[in-house]
């Protein structure tokens, strides 16, 4: 990979951005205990009890609905709950009824609607059949870890106040098939919530890999293309970006695949409807702690249990999250058009509408090689604009020329900045 020359600038000076604080808010042990509590429930099958106080998916679900509501009135009511409950057809289960619980907390514009960005984990578990709806399933790292991350990040986040709206949604019915997530996904396009970013948190708590290897910083991001451009990469390119600037121990790794092989995620559904979605989830897995039935065996002690969980590594993927999800909601939005002139010349030349927000203090172009992962070079552009006549009609757009650099061997894209200097998703030409 080569060497990201990524130079900051537009940047407000730290004392001013209330992300790093955000972060340190963070806390190990309360993530800890909301993964010892949801095991404690014995099983969040889809098909467990719905009825008990004390064991099922029903009150795991209850509990959770009782954790937004607390962080709810800490906040004086901003963070709005809600369940989305349906019935589907489960494989080998029949009609069972799937309840997602998720906390919105509006944005400082104007439409309900508007631009919006969210977050999962899914609180369902399984053994090691996917029918068994009776067996011990604790489901500590697949996915308590992964839920304990999103009331986590309600928890500190909604305390500020941020130019886009966040939904923090707990899914069920992932085990299953994805039930939860594509029913919010569709629900979404439905309703015309501008859903313009999602991260999924799932089995985000284990350092030990299966492999040997013990690694308690990478953090693996997969994305998937649709074309040669992709927006669900280009989000996880702002992921890393994100978190190279606030959370410097984190090593995010990128890869460039729908999920690992062979099986999906709950960001999938948000992809495919168009939506930018990636997949959090640790560096190493260990397959004797994920869908088995808790036992031992000729030394081998399998299950998905707690002690396998680490608590700062669960601090540090919460922390890439709250990076990411709150420059995004504090930036502008990112540009919605952008040409590029490029053609039997020697520089590239780009144009773009300017966004009307009052917070954009200007843009920044960036571009990498063809054969690159991620972006290495950005330069300033100033927010002024330009009144062209093109076809008889005036135009306000924003130019910029990079002198000496063609897109014979490079992808350009603009990103707007913000006078805080949080950065939003890079818009990139149709024609790359």
């Amino acid at each position: 990979m080569l060497a990201l020359a990524l130079v900051t600038l537009l940047s407000a000076p730290l004392h001013q951005d209330p992300i790093p604080g955000m972060l340190k808010a963070i806390e190990p042990a309360r993530l800890m205990s909301t993964v010892e509590t949801l095991v404690g429930f014995e099983t969040r099958h889809s098909a467990s009890a719905t009825e008990s106080e004390k064991t099922g998916i029903g009150a795991a679900r209850r509990w959770i609905r009782s954790e937004f509501h607390a962080i709810s009135k800490a906040t004086g009511g901003r963070l709005e709950i809600h369940e989305q409950r349906f019935t589907v057809n489960a494989r080998g289960l029949g009609e069972v009824e799937m309840v997602n619980v998720y906390g919105f907390l509006p944005g400082t514009g104007v439409d309900p609607l508007g631009r919006t960005y969210v977050v999962s984990g899914h609180y369902d578990s399984r053994a090691g059949s996917g029918s068994d709806s009776t067996s011990a399933a604790p489901g500590a790292d697949d996915d308590a870890s992964g839920t304990a991350v999103v009331l986590e990040l309600a928890r500190v986040m909604s305390a500020g106040e941020y130019a886009a709206n966040l939904v923090f949604i707990c899914v069920a019915g992932e085990e299953q098939g994805l039930y939860g997530a594509t029913h919010f996904a569709e629900w979404a396009q439905e309703t015309g919530l501008q859903v313009d970013g999602m991260i999924t948190n799932d089995i985000v708590g284990n350092i030990h890999g299966g492999n040997g290897i013990v690694d308690d910083r990478t953090v693996r991001c997969f994305s998937a293309a649709d074309g040669l451009h992709s927006t669900s990469r280009e989000l996880a390119r702002s992921i890393a970006a994100s978190a190279r600037r606030y959370v410097p121990k984190a090593n995010l790794r990128l890869i460039f695949r729908l999920d690992r092989f062979g099986r999906g995620g709950d960001h999938k559904p948000f992809h495919e409807g168009g939506v930018p979605a990636v997949r959090l989830s640790e560096a190493n897995e260990n397959y004797e702690r994920q869908h088995q039935d808790v036992r031992e065996k000729d030394g081998v002690h399998y299950g998905d249990v707690p002690e396998w969980v680490s608590a700062d590594y669960m601090a540090r993927v919460a922390r890439v999250n709250a990076a990411a999800l709150a420059e995004w909601a504090l930036a502008p939005p990112a540009p919605q058009k952008l040409f590029m002139r490029a053609a039997v010349s020697y520089d590239t030349q780009l144009s773009w509408a300017p966004v009307e927000d009052a917070s954009v203090a200007g843009y920044e172009v960036v571009w990498r090689d063809t054969t690159a992962p991620d972006w290495q070079e950005v330069r300033a552009q100033g927010p002024e604009p330009s009144v062209l006549r093109v076809r008889g009609r005036e135009q306000t757009i924003v130019r910029a020329t990079i002198e000496g650099i063609t897109a014979d061997g490079c992808f350009f894209g603009v990103r707007s900045v913000s006078k805080s200097g949080h950065r939003s998703r890079v818009c990139y030409p149709d024609t790359p």
